[in-house]
């Protein structure tokens, strides 16, 4: 009994890696960016599902990927024929694309759906441009193959008059205060948080112009590439220091946002087209702060009162102050240590010139 189980755990392992497999593979891919020159060839003809005359030639690139003709009015490509890019599509042709065939199923029906989202391209270029691709008839009393695909093609179409334009990825970057403060151990200047807002991106990168420096999220962790929602701020070696200055703090990110290409012929007689394919288009956004540091009163790297303090701001001698402030030290003199040697040295005087005197006035009397 056990070994069946153990069995059908195994099976079942095998086929949810297989479902996992095969969802990967039938997802739409999205392309890095579209491609500038495409070729295009001849798939095959559609069968007239509207009307009886109403029928028209599929195509895709040689790297086959499906097509979709623009102008009903011109003649459809040969194959062979190079095309070049032309611009992202507005965001209603974007739309269709996005939401037809082969990216969606409408019908179950692959070719059904590759009809309807044809129609659904010249139809939805009619309804904004005037461009005249399909008949009245064919939107209205032409009969259909399979009822319900005409409205399927409106219900593209409108949803595509709908829809407003994927926006441009964007970040936002805020802070309180651009003067950075001393810290209360007084080891750096410290700035307030920074933070970083981004729509279309998920993370973004911090760079200083000074190698004394350093971006911390909340945790102290220093880091130089953030996620979204998360805020650093600057920390600078409270040793290095010595003037007033100021450190640019560039923050760069790049965002993604998704289009649909459209292509012109090399041959103008034939139909433009617009890919099937979904595009990413990388965004880079960038933004530079400028901190101020002012110098404040404090115990670091001073000698005062014939005391040293190191970098830190704690009391050390000479030798370590000279090694982490490295700037030479000028001795003072204690004054207050120099005086009872110099009323010694002032008694030794007085001594020898009274003994002087003596000796003087005795040997003038001798005489």
């Amino acid at each position: 009994m056990k070994n069946i189980k153990n069995k059908g755990k195994q099976i079942l392992s095998v086929c949810l890696s297989i479902v996992i497999l095969l969802t990967m593979f039938i997802m739409p891919v999205s392309a890095a960016e579209a491609p500038q020159t495409i070729t295009v060839k001849r798939t095959k003809v559609m069968e007239s599902y509207i009307g009886d005359n109403n029928g028209f030639t599929a195509y895709a690139t040689t790297d086959n990927v499906i097509v979709y003709c623009m102008e009903l009015i011109k003649k459809g490509a040969t194959t062979g024929t190079n095309y070049t890019f032309l611009e992202d599509a507005d965001a209603g042709l974007a739309y269709i694309i996005e939401n037809g065939y082969p990216n969606k199923s409408i019908t179950n029906r692959d070719e059904i759906d590759q009809y309807i989202t044809q129609s659904a391209v010249w139809w939805y270029l009619d309804e904004v441009t005037g461009a005249g691709n399909l008949s009245e008839a064919f939107q209205t009393t032409d009969k259909e193959a399979y009822p319900g695909i005409r409205d399927q093609i409106k219900k593209l179409v409108n949803d595509a008059k709908s829809a407003s334009a994927a926006s441009e990825p964007t970040m936002t970057v805020t802070i309180n205060n651009i003067n950075l403060g001393l810290s209360d151990d007084e080891k750096y200047y410290e700035s307030d948080y920074v933070t970083v807002d981004l729509n279309g991106a998920s993370e973004y990168q911090v760079e200083i112009n000074n190698e004394n420096s350093s971006a911390v999220n909340e945790n102290g962790e220093v880091k130089t590439t953030f996620t979204a929602g998360e805020k650093f701020k600057i920390r600078l070696d409270a040793s290095s220091v010595t003037d007033a200055a100021s450190l640019d703090v560039k923050v760069k990110a790049t965002g993604t946002v998704k289009q649909v290409a459209t292509y012109n012929p090399s041959d103008s007689s034939f139909q433009k087209v617009v890919s099937s394919e979904v595009y990413t288009k990388n965004v880079g956004l960038e933004k530079t702060l400028t901190l101020n540091v002012n110098p404040e009163k404090s115990n670091i790297c001073k000698v005062e009162n014939g005391k040293y303090y190191g970098k830190d701001g704690r009391e050390v001698d000479e030798a370590t102050y000279n090694e982490e402030c490295t700037s030479s030290v000028v001795a003072v003199p204690d004054t207050s240590a120099n005086v009872p040697m110099v009323a010694i040295v002032g008694g030794l005087i007085l001594i020898v010139a009274g003994a002087s005197l003596i000796i003087y006035r005795y040997r003038t009397n001798k005489n």
